[in-house]
């Protein structure tokens, strides 16, 4: 055949896939079309050689070979060679098409399915106490902005009687040269050789509210009490730890049923990482060696199983331990004090204020082992089983930031969603002491620098 009159011939049919060209030599292979652009797909006729994987075409022949081809469903009726281009173009662009949008929209991992679920989850679970942990950064609110106008009462305690107390309004606006966002906070001085606290400033130190972990500390100070009282060692007293202190709300120290510890472990669970299930079981145990006839039984090895000997009487051990506590409150005169928790949790009748705070502070203060207690920041420590083995392996971080800042010696931290961020510290250089109080601040980490612009004061 004419190489021209080839190129003129009109096609009927080609095969799409590669295929082994005829050896008939009134047939021209036609060039590979895959991954060719028109142009380039334009025939070398010159080139004696076929090009390798041929396609297979057809152009009027006989009608006999016409009908055999039609049986194939591989092949495609066309008109021209040029059409024949232009399709094989058109699917190669909507392969590439294909391809470009299988890559951009990779189908997601499972895994990164469950972070983000997990993330969403995360977020809306703190998005109430959010306000606790992330300082604002917003316009002040009325009563914020009117703080530097607030008239605090300064009180002069005369040389001659404690009770002599001249009030003096005083404006503190030269005195904060930054707000503090607490609602409630009170200031208390003691120079050295001086006995007596001195209230520098304070701001709705009498309005009462709730405390939260700040109730800790009577607990603290109500075990260590009977232990002086009854002449006790701190870790002659073993305790068994239930399954219910597993099971309390708030911050925990993770104390695991079955293992056995001494008081002064407890206070410690208690007191550093403020654990809600190491009071409970403190309360517990208080209560029930109270109303034990025979003590000194627990006191030469045998420890106290809280699930056979307080469960029966958990409701009146509990009453009983809360009546310690009001009475010590009431030995102090903190007039506008009442407790109906061990913990802080949550409760409307668990109340104090900032006066009453610092004067149980003042009576914390004066005891060694309390001391002691809220002065670590870090504690380490193993429960044993009852064979007397070594069993679950503790460390305990102390939740005040300040105790890494020279002069800061602890006392205690709070906060529940009603209470809100609160702080009881004690501060101590050579030329004087003081006691902080700061209740209602506006998050957790604001609370130490407003107890630290009120040092400042001093």
């Amino acid at each position: 055949m004419n190489p021209k009159e080839g190129l003129s011939v009109s096609l009927q049919k080609f095969h799409r896939k590669s295929a082994q060209s005829t050896t008939d030599d009134s047939q021209m292979a036609l060039p590979e079309l895959k991954g060719r652009s028109l142009k380039s797909a334009t025939p070398k006729l010159h080139n004696n050689k076929p090009l390798q994987p041929p396609l297979r075409y057809y152009i009027n022949e006989s009608v006999q070979q016409r009908k055999r081809s039609e049986n194939h469903s591989d092949y495609t009726y066309i008109e021209t060679y040029l059409e024949a281009l232009q399709r094989y173009a058109q699917e190669e662009k909507k392969k590439k098409q294909i391809q470009t949008l299988s890559i951009n929209s990779f189908p997601i991992l499972p895994g990164q399915v469950m972070r983000e679920r997990i993330k969403k989850y995360a977020e809306i679970q703190q998005r109430e106490v959010l306000k606790y942990f992330v300082r604002k950064e917003q316009q002040p609110k009325k009563p914020i902005s009117t703080a530097l106008s607030i008239m605090s009462q300064k009180s002069i305690v005369s040389q001659g009687s404690k009770t002599d107390v001249l009030s003096i309004s005083i404006p503190i606006s030269s005195k904060i040269k930054h707000k503090v966002s607490s609602k409630k906070w009170a200031i208390f001085k003691r120079n050295k050789g001086e006995i007596n606290f001195q209230k520098i400033y304070a701001y709705q130190d009498h309005q009462k509210s709730e405390v939260a972990s700040i109730t800790k500390v009577m607990t603290c100070y109500t075990t260590l009490k009977f232990l002086e009282e009854k002449r006790i060692d701190m870790e002659s007293i073993r305790i068994k730890i239930p399954g219910h202190a597993e099971c309390i709300d708030g911050t925990s120290a993770f104390l695991n049923a079955g293992g056995i510890m001494n008081v002064k472990q407890l206070l410690f669970a208690m007191m550093l990482p403020s654990g809600n299930d190491a009071a409970l079981v403190l309360s517990y145990a208080i209560a029930f060696l109270k109303t034990c006839d025979n003590i000194q039984r627990y006191c030469n090895g045998h420890y106290i199983d809280c699930e056979l000997e307080i469960e029966k009487n958990k409701f009146q051990l509990r009453t009983q331990f809360l009546q310690m506590m009001n009475n010590h409150a009431e030995n102090l005169k903190m007039d506008k004090t009442n407790y109906n928790s061990v913990h802080g949790l949550n409760d409307t009748l668990n109340v104090s204020c900032a006066l009453d705070i610092f004067k149980l502070v003042e009576e914390c203060i004066k005891i060694k082992e309390f001391m002691e207690i809220v002065n670590t920041r870090c504690f380490k420590t193993y429960a044993i089983t009852e064979q007397g083995n070594q069993g679950t392996y503790y460390k305990w971080k102390n939740t005040n930031k300040l105790l890494k800042k020279e002069g800061w010696e602890g006392i205690k931290t709070g906060i529940t969603s009603n209470a809100g961020p609160c702080f009881s510290g004690y501060y101590k250089t050579d030329d004087f002491d003081a006691i902080v109080i700061v209740l209602q601040s506006s998050n957790m980490l604001q609370r130490f620098k407003d107890a630290e612009i009120l040092i400042k004061l001093l």
